[in-house]
């Protein structure tokens, strides 16, 4: 038997086992949690209400990217597909026009906080101390943050786009090879995303670290953009004062600068960041002359439209911000009321849980690719699509879509679970048991919680691991009595079949 019957079977018989506990109303079947407990609070399929932001896989493909409401494929609007900026075809020659359309939400506020180096220079207050970021972006993480790009902030602002709970926008200033040496893995390890407004001048083919403050090459900054993670943007050519500089000057020092960085990250420039947070009047009237969207500044303060869309405030972080100051910048996003999942949309879901139940795969991926759609951000749709994925054969694709889910709810246990359980599908048992302590650290009382246990036992199984098998089945079973029957006909425990001690366990 393959590892995918395997594991399919073992599905089957945990659905079976779990049948008179989920609700078919709330969500019938594996791949969303019971109508009841403490998991099931907030929507069907387990996880938290989120909406709006995106991992790098999830963003190659072209099923889970949505568009805005209001505006459907074809359509002319500035973004037509909002969820990641990088793409040329989001932009219509109706893009630059658009940021003088009335907004959708005008009353919307986000929080955007502004980065320079990220190596330590004693002195230097726009550098940042040792361990500094990464407490920072645990805390973003621990406190249900979701970060977003500008694309997406533009859709929200003018075309109706249902941003994540809690978003939040990360950017780092003048383009210093600092990011990418020691903030792109923290944004690989936090599945975070972030906007580089870089100089372009600043740019060069070759590594040149003897400088006080090296900046990226340019390759440097093409796998920062193509990773998914990072947009690329314009912060000038040279990093001039634009208040002193006459029109034509400004025009160079903007337009000049975006030429090179499109010839190089192969995206339209259209947000653009000021330079010391210098600018007149006329900088404004430039940057919009030349269609740029968003721009932002060094005012402090979260950031809406009633400073201007190119004038939008940010948060500074320096080397003497502590973790109690961040936290206290970020304080009015807290207060957020969660948002709920349309009714029409929840009933989708609930017939995508259905049909994932039966064994409909196809099925579960289409009505989720709906659900999807029209709610970019609903997490339990891209759970239970990748879940379905990867019993449909598509094991990259489903990968993508459960560790999307927990990019817009990194607490999502449920998620975490099946994570879990595609990587033992796929043999990656180092990942799957790892996988597997996540999920349990992060639930409790949730009915996939001694799954968990048993999939661990059933992976040390494999290996003839007797120790460790009994301990993991052990745990199960006191969680779930259940996981006794199923361990007496799982094939992964024969290798420890005829132990005395696991003989023991599953009489």
């Amino acid at each position: 038997m393959t590892d995918r019957a395997v594991l399919r079977s073992r599905w089957n018989r945990i659905f079976f086992c779990l049948a008179a506990a989920l609700s078919v109303a709330g969500c019938s079947g594996p791949g969303a949690a019971p109508a009841t407990g403490p998991a099931n609070n907030a929507s069907p399929g387990g996880g938290n209400r989120t909406t709006g932001s995106h991992s790098a896989p999830a963003a190659a493909n072209a099923a889970s990217l949505s568009h805005p409401a209001g505006h459907g494929p074809g359509e002319a609007s500035g973004l037509k597909n909002p969820a990641w900026i990088a793409d040329p075809v989001n932009y219509s020659p109706a893009g630059a026009a658009a940021n003088h359309a009335a907004p959708a939400n005008p009353n919307l506020s986000v929080p955007i906080l502004e980065y320079h180096e990220a190596n330590y220079v004693p002195g230097n207050v726009a550098t940042l101390k040792p361990g500094q970021l990464e407490a920072e972006f645990q805390w973003l993480s621990d406190h249900g943050f979701h970060t977003i790009n500008f694309g997406q902030l533009y859709a929200a602002l003018y075309q109706g786009y249902r941003l994540p709970s809690r978003p939040v926008l990360l950017t780092f200033d003048d383009g210093y090879e600092s990011v990418y040496l020691k903030v792109f893995p923290l944004l690989k390890r936090y599945h975070f995303q972030a906007t580089v407004f870089a100089v372009s001048g600043f740019t060069h083919d070759q590594p040149n670290r003897d400088k006080p403050f090296p900046t990226m090459t340019v390759s440097e900054l093409q796998e920062l953009q193509a990773s998914g993670l990072v947009d690329v943007e314009n912060h000038t050519a040279t990093h001039a004062d634009l208040s002193k500089l006459s029109a034509d000057e400004q025009r160079r020092e903007i337009d000049g600068a975006a030429a090179f960085l499109e010839n190089i990250v192969h995206h339209p420039i259209r947000f653009f960041c000021y330079p010391n947070g210098d600018y007149g009047d006329q900088t404004v009237d430039l940057l919009r002359q030349s269609g740029y969207l968003l721009a932002v500044t060094q005012h402090q303060g979260y950031a809406n439209l009633s400073q201007g869309p190119l004038t939008l405030h940010r948060l500074t972080v320096l080397e003497s911000t502590t973790l109690s100051e961040f936290a206290a910048m970020l304080r009015p996003s807290l207060s957020e009321p969660t948002q709920t999942l349309p009714q029409s949309l929840m009933n989708m879901h609930q017939q995508a849980s259905q049909a994932f139940s039966n064994h409909r795969y196809s099925d579960t991926i289409r009505l989720e690719n709906q659900v999807i759609a029209d709610d970019p951000g609903y997490a339990p749709a891209y759970n239970l699509r990748g879940i379905a994925e990867l019993y449909a054969g598509q094991i990259q694709q489903g990968q993508a879509d459960i560790d999307h889910a927990l990019q817009l709810d990194p607490g999502f246990g449920y998620a975490k679970f099946n994570k879990a359980l595609g990587l033992e599908l796929t043999g990656r048992y180092d990942e799957a048991i790892r996988a597997y302590q996540d999920a349990l650290a992060s639930g409790r009382g949730e009915w996939w919680i001694p799954w968990c246990d048993y999939g661990i036992a059933s992976i040390y199984g494999r290996r003839g691991d007797v120790e460790n098998t009994v301990r993991y089945l052990r745990e199960a079973i006191s969680l779930d009595p259940s996981c006794k029957t199923e361990a007496r006909t799982e094939h992964d425990f024969d290798p420890v079949r005829a132990s005395a001690a696991f003989q023991a366990l599953i009489r």
